[in-house]
C-alpha cells in the first residue's frame, strides 16, 4: 500500500500528458499564402508571365487541401514536417477546372510548427526542367511563327507601347496584332507554319500558353477561338476546336489544354498545327493582340 501514492503520481502524470496530446491533435497551425513567386530563364522558357491563381497542398506527403489565392487555411499538425506546394491554374479560362499544373515545379519546405501560430509562405516556382516547347513566338524575332491565311487580314508586330505586353524584368519590345476592320472581312485566322508531332506516343502532357487582349468598341464582340488542325495517316486535315477566348481590353494569361485533344485523335494523327482565328459582326472593326504563345508539353 505504500507504493499506492506513487501509482496515482504516475496515473496522473500519464493522463496530463496524454490530455495535452490529445489537446495538440485539435489545435490547429494556420498557414497564410497571400501570393507566389514564379521565375524563369527568357532564353530558355520565354516570359515568366503567370496566372497561377491556387497552390495544393500537402504535408508529410498527405494532401490538405487546394486553395485560392490568397489563402489563409488551418491544418491540424505539428512539429517537425516537410510541405510541398505546388502550383494550380484555371484549365482553358474555366473556374471549374483547376488542375496542378505540370509544367511548372513544386515548392518544398521543412519546417518546425507550433500549434494555435500563423506561419506565412510565399512559394516559387519555375518551369520544369523536363519540359520542352516545340515553339515560342514572342514576337521579339524577324520572323513570324504564324501565319493569316487567304483572305485574312495580316498578323503584324506592334511596338506601341500602350499596347505591347509588359513584364517586369523582361525585355518586350513588339507584340502581336491582327485587326478587323469595319469596311473590310468580319473575320481573321492565323496558322503556325510547322506542323508538331506530338502525340500519346511521345507526349505525356501538352498546353499552349499565350497572353492576350482585344480592342473594340462597347457593346461589340469578337469571338476568338483557339484549335488544332490535324493532318491525318490518311492525308485529311480535321478541324479541332479546343477553346474560346473571353474577351478581354486587358492583357490576360491562359492556359490551353491540348492533352486532350492530342489523345483523341492519336489513333489517326500524322501532326497537327495550331490557330487561332476570330469573327465578328459585319461592320464591326476589333484589334487582337497576342504574345508568348508557347506550345509546350513533357515527352514520354
Amino acid at each position: 500500500m505504500k507504493n499506492t501514492p506513487i501509482v496515482l503520481i504516475l496515473f496522473t502524470v500519464y493522463i496530463m500528458s496524454f490530455t495535452s496530446c490529445l489537446k495538440d491533435m485539435t489545435i490547429p497551425v494556420y498557414f497564410q499564402i497571400d501570393s507566389v513567386d514564379f521565375s524563369a530563364d527568357y532564353i530558355t522558357y520565354g516570359t515568366a508571365s503567370h496566372k497561377i491563381t491556387d497552390v495544393w497542398v500537402t504535408v508529410n506527403g498527405v494532401s490538405v487541401g487546394v486553395y485560392e489565392l490568397p489563402a489563409k487555411f488551418p491544418v491540424l499538425t505539428s512539429g517537425k514536417v516537410k510541405l510541398q506546394f505546388s502550383p494550380g491554374i484555371m484549365m482553358d479560362g474555366i473556374s471549374s477546372r483547376r488542375p496542378s499544373y505540370p509544367m511548372y515545379t513544386s515548392c518544398f519546405e521543412t519546417v518546425d510548427l507550433d500549434v494555435d501560430t500563423v506561419y506565412s509562405f510565399r512559394p516559387s516556382f519555375t518551369y520544369a526542367d523536363y519540359v520542352d516547347f516545340a515553339f515560342k513566338e514572342d514576337f521579339e524575332d524577324a520572323g513570324l511563327k504564324f501565319t493569316a491565311i487567304e483572305s485574312s487580314p495580316p498578323l503584324e508586330k506592334t511596338g506601341d507601347p500602350k499596347n505591347v505586353f509588359y513584364h517586369k524584368g523582361e525585355i518586350n519590345n513588339y507584340s502581336g496584332k491582327i485587326s478587323i476592320l469595319d469596311t473590310g472581312s468580319s473575320f481573321f485566322e492565323i496558322i503556325t507554319n510547322d506542323a508538331y508531332e506530338l502525340k500519346n506516343t511521345n507526349t505525356q502532357y501538352c498546353f499552349i500558353e499565350l497572353n492576350y487582349k482585344m480592342d473594340i468598341p462597347e457593346n461589340d464582340n469578337i469571338n476568338v477561338e483557339v484549335g488544332l488542325y490535324v493532318n491525318t495517316i490518311t492525308d485529311q486535315k480535321v478541324q479541332r476546336p479546343l477553346i474560346k477566348i473571353k474577351q478581354s481590353p486587358t492583357w490576360k494569361k491562359m492556359y490551353i489544354n491540348v492533352t486532350e485533344a492530342m489523345h483523341e485523335q492519336s489513333a489517326y494523327m500524322k501532326d497537327f498545327t495550331v490557330y487561332i482565328k476570330g469573327t465578328t459582326k459585319a461592320g464591326v472593326s476589333a484589334t487582337c493582340f497576342f504574345d508568348n504563345i508557347k506550345l509546350v508539353y513533357i515527352p514520354l
